[in-house]
């Protein structure tokens, strides 16, 4: 098990200690934690690590030493370390400090404040407020229904189920073949639909504005949704998600698993709080989206009794506004919240272009160089990496070396084929067993050396004729299909990542293939050079 203060001075060698709200929240914990330690029998040490293995329903039986000693799991547990993925955390630990030898009437009553007030969670013993305030009492839960199954009734028009009075819609759920528009609609699955101001935060990065889609995935549930913000008046898009999901998974029965977020820069971390903060756990506006996303993972988790619920974060900007040490503590309290983070790549970014119908369909090649996407790509993937790192992760690679020299292999390696694929054509035309008599009897099958003439036309030659002669023999794959393979299998690794031991894998096998490939065509071209030497 990894020892949880090395992790914490990782993270501080990354921010500075005035910046740091990870260590600074580090040390609010600990000092409940002694707390309740002392209070609970002085003297015996607390077992801090639960280690309950992963599954559905872990830490939420006495089996787990944490729930039989009727206390939460805490960092210090290995279910909680980095995927928080126990049901026995106290989901919020809000630093709201009160003096207990004075009435806390205003504590924990402002949700830009209070975190738990803010993910409507109540105050645990871990917080700063001892739940010494009003919002000591969890909140009532409402009985949860499923979502009806008959369609909506809306009207047909131009505005067809655009606006949240749908009911499909009110229930996030794509409108069907049950409603009266029978998903023929801007709410149909085949017709979803980015406005153009949304689709731009996607091009240009521009101050204030920031756009993000989400889909979720469950079982036999698909919806997608998107949120926009323009000026500093209006939530975040990443406020109006939480709000969003927190509504659906509060009243209806649903079974989530994955919940994928695109999104046009980094979620902040303070670096949007008004005024300016100097002292992160002194915020007053606490405008803190990447802290936000985690909470929300740990809530539907909660809410939905999984603990194997995803969440995957892939934004293309990085927000910058106040440095880059705020952009990294945001990244970092995702990552410390179980969150996938990765940069936004260009297979997920041209989705989004053909879901905002973009009038260069097609050319998304050229609108991805001509704004310059991957310089901020990789920008993305260094701080992400950094930040990996700082966690004892390992470091993943979305746009590095290795994928040049993997599209390189893919590319040559598949006309290489396409050659010795009509080389062996060409030798199957020749009839090794011709005699003398035979060929006088069947001219057909003459050979001669004045015909290897003809036989060096067929091996350059890609005429149509051969290919559909090979087509219709199905003895091998013609060159266009074989592009479009290879086309195809560079496409799909444009969109993945590569780690160190995977990078080193791919590596050896390329120069292994390489190096066989080699070898073979020097010992062919040795004895070819032999035998024109005795001739």
């Amino acid at each position: 098990m990894r020892d949880f203060s090395q992790s914490r001075t990782d993270v501080q060698s990354i921010c500075s200690s005035s910046l740091d709200a990870g260590s600074t929240m580090s040390r609010t914990h600990q000092n409940a934690l002694g707390a309740n330690a002392s209070g609970a029998n002085p003297g015996v040490p607390l077992p801090y690590c639960c280690d309950c293995a992963a599954a559905q329903n872990r830490c939420s039986s006495d089996t787990c030493p944490c729930v039989a000693s009727r206390r939460m799991c805490d960092e210090h547990c290995e279910s909680l370390r980095y995927r928080g993925d126990c049901l026995n955390q106290a989901i919020c630990k809000c630093s709201c400090e009160v003096d207990p030898a004075k009435p806390a009437k205003n504590a924990c009553t402002k949700s830009e404040r209070c975190d738990c007030l803010r993910i409507k969670e109540g105050c645990s013993k871990l917080c700063a407020c001892k739940q010494i305030c009003k919002n000591k009492e969890p909140p009532k839960k409402v009985l949860k229904v499923a979502k009806p199954t008959q369609g909506c009734q809306c009207a047909k028009g131009k505005k067809q189920c655009v606006k949240r009075e749908c009911p499909c819609r009110t229930v996030y759920e794509f409108c069907s073949s049950n409603c009266k528009c029978a998903g023929d609609c801007s709410n149909g699955t085949s017709k979803f639909h980015l406005p153009k101001h949304l689709a731009n935060c996607f091009l240009e990065q521009k101050h204030e504005s920031s756009g993000l889609i989400v889909t979720l995935v469950g079982q036999d549930y698909v919806y997608r949704g998107d949120f926009f913000h323009e000026s500093k008046s209006e939530p975040h898009v990443e406020e109006q998600l939480v709000a969003a999901i927190y509504d659906l998974i509060s009243k209806y029965q649903v079974d989530l698993h994955d919940i994928v977020i695109y999104v046009s820069k980094s979620p902040c971390f303070h670096q949007d709080c008004d005024p300016k903060c100097e002292v992160v756990d002194e915020c007053k506006s606490n405008k803190a989206c990447a802290k936000l996303l985690g909470l929300l993972l740990s809530k539907v988790r909660k809410e939905l009794s999984k603990v194997d619920v995803r969440m995957t974060v892939k934004f293309l900007y990085p927000h910058l506004n106040r440095g880059d040490l705020y952009t990294k503590q945001g990244i970092l309290s995702m990552l410390q919240a179980g969150i996938k983070v990765e940069p936004l790549l260009m297979k997920d970014w041209s989705a989004i272009m053909d879901w905002s119908h973009a009038e260069h369909k097609g050319e998304y090649l050229q609108m991805w160089n001509n704004h310059n996407l991957d310089k901020c790509v990789a920008q993305s993937q260094s701080f992400i990496n950094e930040c990996r790192r700082a966690l004892g992760l390992s470091m993943k690679f979305w746009v590095a070396e290795i994928h040049e020299i993997v599209k390189n292999t893919i590319l040559h390696y598949s006309e290489i084929r396409v050659k010795c694929g009509e080389l062996n054509d060409a030798l199957k035309q020749l009839d090794l067993t011709a005699t003398p008599h035979k060929i006088r009897s069947t001219p057909s099958k003459r050979r001669s050396f004045i015909d290897m003439l003809e036989l060096r036309d067929k091996l350059l030659m890609r005429g149509s004729s051969h290919d559909s002669a090979r087509s219709k023999t199905g003895s091998n794959m013609s060159v266009a299909s074989e592009d479009a393979h290879a086309q195809a299998m560079v496409a799909s690794f444009c969109g993945r990542s590569f780690d160190d031991n995977e990078t080193n894998e791919i590596a050896q096998r390329i120069r292994r293939a390489t190096a066989n490939i080699n070898v073979e065509i020097e010992t062919l071209l040795e004895f070819l050079t032999h035998k024109g030497a005795i001739g």
